[in-house]
């Protein structure tokens, strides 16, 4: 395996006067790149890691951090920086840029202030969404506005295209690459790093010092559960919850499992309607024992380890600027192990991406017919201009890392380069179904209700072994009065009281009912506490369609739906899909059936839309039944003018969209 340590033959930033981008080398410069990321749900993250990837390979010492761990002043200081960024929500700033965007937007900064910023920036959207890719745009724009030089043009990632993001990234990357070479030359003398030769990680685990008496701890091997471990992941910024319940509420003999699960939090934990929890999975014991086998870890899969940096003559050190791949945990009472780090740190049962294979390339050996052909054959894996050979063998047939490893078993990677090789388990988001008086319990703490699809996909490949959704298999395990830590981010929907003045109408197929029906128990509450002038019940107006496949199989809270029709005034128009004793129908067909009443909320009474649910198709016919809702109820608004009156709506927050 060819070696490259982190800080060798680190080149330096070109400056002089044969044009814009010309500069002649200066040694006492260094070349520094910062890769900035803003992001949701951890794609923009992973687009962002890449890049550091490769800038690290045109010799630039490189740095990876998150919007919101930055100040403006730290932009300028580097020779390049490079912003990879989701839009959210209605066009809106992830979580963890939200503060870099607001010091952005300061009136007090002045035009030119940023000019010696040399930036480029990647941006994944949706296009089911109207606001596609508007939170990067708009950073792009107010970057040039004060005088930031993009050196080379900005590049979008869609959700919606077969290949997803990937497919506008992989085109990206590569005039990125082309760019940074032409404009920040390397010294003569020196070249690239070749992908072949592998460069040592800023952070990689050792044998920890505690360790004095060169004994091992009791194997936990030896007491393997057939669930994960009930012990808290010790996140930082979370809270404590109590499940109560974690119920199964669709029919037994229904394909998909859907879950109501039922959390208490001792403190008072505000959130309105839109909000998520996040909740962090772990692996299973067999999936990781036999990672372990595979990788021949046996022998240090238990011993206590440390997570130290390669950069710092300390070693044991935390700068902000050289970001742990552990600063999400808190892990002063954790002993960190192999087995640990499998079971709730390392995603060995996600689907790995082109730059893992590139990773394990640096791994494989050439010394037998067995060793040549499994690095050639993760050559091709890795080459971005193989990626239907990709998609093939990883997401066609939804392959995990572990089986991976079980194709190329002559690869074993280095225990000590675990984090770096293998990817980082992320919190997945799903939106709070409760609201109002349902937000707190008889006891005084705060609920949180989540209605969570269990994922299940079929392989039409591996037959052999089940496929499983990483966080809903581990979310089937948890136990009644079993603790887990959990976040709480308060999404994008923004629904104010205020709002109870005009009528909604609320679009939430499948699991999308859970924000719909905490925004109609948040309403109910609203209006006892401030009254609605002119009705004489609470949801007079408000209409809620839902689709679901059949009445006896995943209709949710059918009672509570008739309940809240009869007292608050609530409509409900619901669609099944695949139910025998009824016509098949979608929420676009309901709609389109109520089209006179939608039309009057929405014209005459100012009315708002949410929709909720899967992302592709199901927002996209939503928004066309509206539309021909309007144009056949309106007495004489044409096409043209609907779809502009419905672009207004979008505009001025009165048409929100929340898909995944």
């Amino acid at each position: 395996m060819k070696r490259a340590g982190q800080n060798e033959g680190a080149a330096t930033r070109n400056e002089g006067n044969g044009g814009q981008h010309a500069r002649q080398a200066k040694e006492s410069i260094p070349r520094t790149a910062l890769i900035l990321y803003g992001s949701e749900t951890g794609n923009a993250q992973d687009v962002a890691e890449e890049i550091g990837r490769m800038t690290e390979r045109l010799r630039f010492e490189t740095t990876v951090l998150d919007l919101d761990s930055i100040q403006l002043r730290d932009v300028v200081q580097p020779t390049v920086v490079i912003f990879a960024l989701s839009t959210t929500g209605q066009g809106e700033m992830p979580q963890n840029a939200r503060k870099f965007w607001k010091t952005l937007l300061s009136g007090a900064l002045k035009p030119g202030i940023l000019r010696k910023l040399h930036f480029s920036s990647f941006g994944l959207g949706d296009s089911s969404y109207a606001h596609y890719n508007v939170a990067h745009r708009m950073l792009h724009g107010r970057l040039v506005q004060l005088g930031a030089d993009s050196f080379c043009e900005r590049g979008e990632g869609n959700e919606q295209h077969p290949e997803g993001h990937s497919a506008g990234f992989r085109e990206w990357i590569v005039k990125l690459k082309q760019r940074l070479a032409e404009v920040f030359p390397l010294a003569d003398g020196l070249e690239p790093l070749p992908d072949d030769l592998f460069v040592e990680p800023k952070w990689k685990l050792v044998l920890s010092d505690k360790e004095t008496n060169g004994v091992a701890g009791p194997s936990i091997a030896d007491s393997l559960g057939e669930v994960p471990s009930s012990d808290l992941l010790p996140l930082k910024n979370s809270h404590k919850a109590h499940i109560e319940r974690n119920d199964r509420i669709t029919a037994k003999d229904h394909f998909q499992d859907v879950r109501l699960l039922d959390l208490r939090v001792e403190e008072d934990v505000p959130y309105g309607p839109g909000a998520v929890a996040v909740i962090h999975p772990k692996n299973f014991p067999e999936d990781i024992e036999s990672f372990i086998k595979l990788m021949n870890w046996e022998e240090i899969a238990d011993k206590p380890l440390d997570l130290v940096t390669t950069i710092s003559p300390s070693g044991k050190i935390h700068s902000p600027l050289i970001p742990s791949p552990l600063r999400h945990l808190d892990l002063t009472s954790v002993s960190l192990t192999l087995r640990w780090l499998l079971e709730n740190v390392l995603d060995i049962m996600s689907i790995p991406r082109r730059t893992f294979f590139a990773e394990l390339a640096h791994f494989a050996g050439e010394s037998n017919e067995d060793e040549a052909y499994q690095k050639e054959r993760l050559l091709e894996l890795a080459n971005p201009e193989l990626i239907d050979e990709l998609w093939d063998y990883t997401t066609r047939p939804k392959r995990t890392i572990l089986e991976v490893m079980m194709d190329f078993t002559t690869i074993k990677i280095p225990w000590e380069y675990a984090l770096s090789v293998l990817p980082i388990m992320r919190g997945r988001q799903f939106s709070i179904a409760s609201g109002g008086a349902l937000k707190q319990d008889e006891q005084g703490r705060t609920r949180i209700q989540l209605l969570i699809a269990i994922v299940d996909p079929p392989s039409p490949i591996i037959k052999w072994r089940r496929r499983y959704g990483v966080c809903t298999r581990y979310i089937t395990s948890l136990q009644e009065h079993q603790h887990i830590n959990i976040g709480i981010q308060q999404g994008y929907l923004d629904v104010q009281p205020t709002e109870l003045q005009v009528p909604v109408i609320m679009i939430g197929p499948g699991t999308g009912l859970a924000p719909m029906r905490s925004m109609i128990h948040e309403r109910v509450q609203w209006a006892g506490q401030q009254g609605v002038a002119g009705r004489s019940k609470a949801l007079d107006g408000d209409v809620l369609f839902f689709g679901c496949r059949a009445e006896n199989a995943d209709h949710f809270f059918h009672d509570e739906w008739e309940r809240l029709g009869t007292n608050e005034g609530l409509s409900v128009f619901t669609a099944f899909s695949r139910d025998k004793n009824k016509a098949r129908q979608y929420v676009q067909d309901q709609i389109r059936a109520q089209g006179s009443d939608v039309c009057d909320a929405l014209l005459n009474h100012d009315g708002k839309v949410y929709v909720c649910g899967s992302s592709g198709n199901m927002p996209k016919g939503v928004r066309q039944a509206i539309l021909d809702a309007i144009v056949e109820h309106s007495g004489g608004l044409s096409a043209e003018n609907a779809e502009a009156y419905l672009g207004r709506m979008e505009k001025g927050g009165r048409y929100k969209q929340e898909t995944w």
